[in-house]
């Protein structure tokens, strides 16, 4: 199957999604609503706003806000935000078109196995893109679901299952067959120590 605007989904997803994270959570000002700290009464608001920011938000969430405020901003909004919309209409179109030829599409869960928990939290790019094979049908609505199909090296692999938008039903008759014709998948007793 020809999805070719799949190749667009991890930046479009990666521009989309912080700025709506930066326009969602804007109103987390310490002044109307959310987590307040550091107001004594003596302190200026923009410290209160800074402090409460710090203690609220932690890193991953304080760089999605600032690549969203920045994908946003005046004179970047059409070169980033508009064109990751352009290119979720572009997969939605192909999702629609697949979908013409098939009841459901199936492709990995990540393009990786899985690793160590913490192994790449230094390197958020390393992150982002172990979402590349998710983000399509995040980004068009469609409903997806994973379901375990082997292991490599002793870790687990998923299959994804990919349906028309509203055909959650599907998802879940494709992995609920698939589950029942596959012996199920147990992880070495190493793996789950």
């Amino acid at each position: 199957m020809s999805c070719p605007h799949f190749d667009y989904a991890l930046a479009a997803y990666y521009l989309i999604l912080p700025s709506e994270c930066s326009s969602n959570l804007a109103r987390y000002d310490a002044v109307r609503y959310g987590l307040r700290v550091g107001d004594d009464g003596v302190r200026p608001l923009e410290e209160v706003m800074s402090l409460t920011r710090e203690a609220g938000f932690g890193p991953e969430v304080k760089r999605r806000v600032m690549i969203g405020t920045y994908a946003l901003s005046a004179g970047y909004y059409d070169a980033y935000y508009g064109q990751a919309q352009k290119a979720r209409t572009l997969i939605s179109r192909d999702f629609a078109a697949a979908f013409e030829q098939a009841d459901v599409l199936v492709s990995p869960a990540t393009p990786f196995v899985a690793f160590g928990i913490g192994e790449r939290v230094a390197d958020p790019m390393a992150m982002y893109v172990n979402d590349l094979c998710t983000l399509p049908a995040s980004l068009a609505g469609t409903p997806a679901i994973s379901v375990p199909c082997g292991l490599s090296d002793g870790l687990p692999v998923g299959l994804q299952i990919m349906a028309p938008a509203l055909g959650d039903d599907r998802c879940y008759r494709v992995a609920a067959a698939y589950e029942s014709a596959v012996e199920r998948i147990v992880p070495p007793a190493e793996v789950l120590a």
